[in-house]
């Protein structure tokens, strides 16, 4: 441990991990976030053809089949764009959010404010799928803080166009003008609805992860003070994982340095609250596939896939940074870090046992350091601490 002072401790909120179903499907090294390259590839085709899809019907033509193209172009030039791997992401979002935006917003106010607009009821009908669609686009794509105050400010603009027509042409309109304004208030209703579900259904996402690998496991089986899964829980997940599915899975055992010193010094109270803290941070800096377990005390273990030794390395690297930087109370926790990759391994008690060897070493070396157990693939390296 190390004092530090005129540090402000951070806020941490107990973090995201996702469950065991999701965490151990094998064969490749999951990504944290969904690709959105992938995703408007896959969901932009389908965004065009039905919006084109109505133009090729017998219908008679409206305002809005006129206008079809100031919607389409945003789409279809981002879908392109998103065909080339150069292309920054943040130019996507931007053509997807506010090229869409504009022509929706454009639309809405055509049809409500502009004189000798055929087919104003049907039109506006039309629109409706899409407005609540692209209201709930922007936190698919901004994350949902950002997303929130995006789609709030979409649905602001559109409750002032609605109070424009309301104060202008409303009146002059007679029932023609009721309908519009009917269709409005349900519009402004249901989008209003649909981001309140989202941000629902946010939130339950948030508490079901948060659960992690522990959910479902009784008290007894997880750590007390800080609610991880135990060594016999984590014991049982490896024993599943092997010998079948062994290849990719790697082991890091991590150990409070100097615990017992912050002990001695500022209390078993103090010493408890670090542990929890350090627990905190570490289940924070995890990437979604990884699983933490605590083996007792200021000791931890995550189980992780990985393509090779290399990356098991660098992703412990990350962790004892992540640790090595956020400080409680004035005193700056680290952590030595032992890791053991899969190289053959009969049973999880011998991978695990392997993880804990590599741990002496890196403590020997001074701690706050990973060492890694030497591998058929790639030999053993120590990364001493930044």
């Amino acid at each position: 441990m190390v004092p530090w002072q005129h540090m402000r401790e951070p806020c941490q909120p107990f973090p995201e991990a996702l469950p065991l179903s999701a965490a151990w499907r094998g064969g490749r090294v999951f990504r944290r976030n969904v690709d959105r390259r992938e995703l408007y590839q896959l969901l932009l085709p389908l965004a065009l053809l039905g919006m084109l899809l109505p133009l090729a019907l017998p219908v008679p033509g409206t305002f809005l089949a006129a206008h079809v193209p100031w919607l389409a172009v945003p789409l279809a030039l981002t879908l392109l764009l998103a065909l080339v791997p150069r292309c920054p992401l943040w130019v996507l979002d931007l053509l997807l959010l506010a090229g869409g935006w504009s022509a929706m917003l454009g639309q809405v106010a055509a049809l409500l404010l502009l004189p000798n607009v055929p087919g104003r009821v049907t039109a506006l009908t039309q629109v409706v799928p899409w407005f609540l669609v692209l209201l709930l686009v922007p936190t698919w794509v901004l994350g949902e803080r950002r997303g929130q105050i995006v789609s709030a400010a979409a649905l602001g603009t559109t409750l002032l166009l609605g109070i424009t027509f309301v104060i202008g042409p409303l009146p002059a309109w007679g029932d023609m003008g009721s309908a519009l304004l009917q269709l409005l208030v349900q519009l402004l209703l249901a989008g209003g609805t649909a981001l309140l579900g989202q941000h629902a259904a946010a939130r339950r996402a948030r508490v079901v992860a948060r659960q992690g690998a522990g959910r479902g496991l009784p008290d007894h089986a997880r750590d007390p003070l800080t609610g991880l899964p135990g060594r016999r829980a984590l014991e049982r997940v490896l024993a599943a994982q092997l010998p079948h599915r062994g290849a990719g899975l790697a082991v890091a055992v991590l150990t409070m340095d100097g615990l017992q010193e912050v002990q001695e010094e500022r209390g078993v109270a103090f010493a408890e609250a670090l542990r929890a803290h350090v627990a905190r941070t570490l289940n924070n800096a995890l990437r979604d596939e990884d699983v933490l377990g605590c083996l007792g005390q200021g000791a931890f273990a995550v189980l992780m896939r990985v393509p090779d030794a290399r990356f098991a390395r660098t992703n412990c690297e990350r962790l004892r940074v992540r640790v090595a930087s956020r400080p409680l109370g004035g005193v700056l926790p680290t952590v030595s870090v032992g890791v053991a990759v899969w190289s053959g391994e009969p049973t999880g008690d011998a991978l695990l046992q392997h993880a804990r060897d590599a741990l002496v070493c890196a403590q020997q070396d001074g701690g706050n350091r990973v060492h890694l157990t030497p591998n058929p693939e790639s030999p053993a390296h120590t990364a001493p601490a930044a």
